[in-house]
């Protein structure tokens, strides 16, 4: 799978898939709109015709209509703020690095995500604290379908280099 890496080096968004901790399907994001190194911001697109891990396990029945899976939902959060890490940051998968959510303070589910259209993602780094070896940060996302707002998270995530002192 490719992530097409939009205004990103496109051999630098292949190293991010090909290293990252979980297998490219896993990987939630199609297509990088913008990336603002400067105010800490990423817009992307994903797919919802996609296979989305927890999506597609739904039963879809008149009372239950298919949609995306909030599961699904917040695993694209942890893409987004992998991408954050990767390319504002430089916490490299191959150079020891790995990344674990840390806190949800808020998920607000605003309406069913349908499949079909594509969703349009906003992450931005509302607080940064970065160090050598542990980089914390914390994000505001918006995720939008056909212009109405789908998802609202503030999260915080921890990178950190050579967890377990054997990379």
């Amino acid at each position: 799978m490719t992530v097409d890496a939009g205004p990103l080096p496109q051999a630098e968004m292949d190293r991010f898939v090909r290293s990252h901790g979980y297998r490219e399907t896993a990987v939630l994001v199609d297509r990088v709109l913008r990336a603002d190194r400067e105010c800490f911001e990423i817009e992307a697109e994903l797919s919802t015709e996609r296979p989305l891990p927890y999506s597609d396990l739904q039963r879809a029945m008149p009372h239950h209509p298919a949609h995306v899976a909030a599961a699904d939902l917040l695993a694209v959060t942890g893409t987004l703020g992998c991408l954050h890490a990767w390319f504002f940051h430089g916490c490299h998968w191959d150079e020891g690095w790995a990344g674990f959510g840390n806190r949800i303070h808020r998920a607000d589910f605003k309406r069913l995500t349908r499949r079909g259209p594509p969703l349009h993602l906003h992450s931005l780094e509302s607080r940064r604290r970065v160090g050598q070896n542990r980089v914390v940060l914390r994000y505001a996302f918006r995720f939008e379908q056909e212009g109405a707002v789908v998802y609202l998270g503030d999260q915080t995530a921890m990178f950190v280099r050579d967890v377990f002192g054997d990379a």
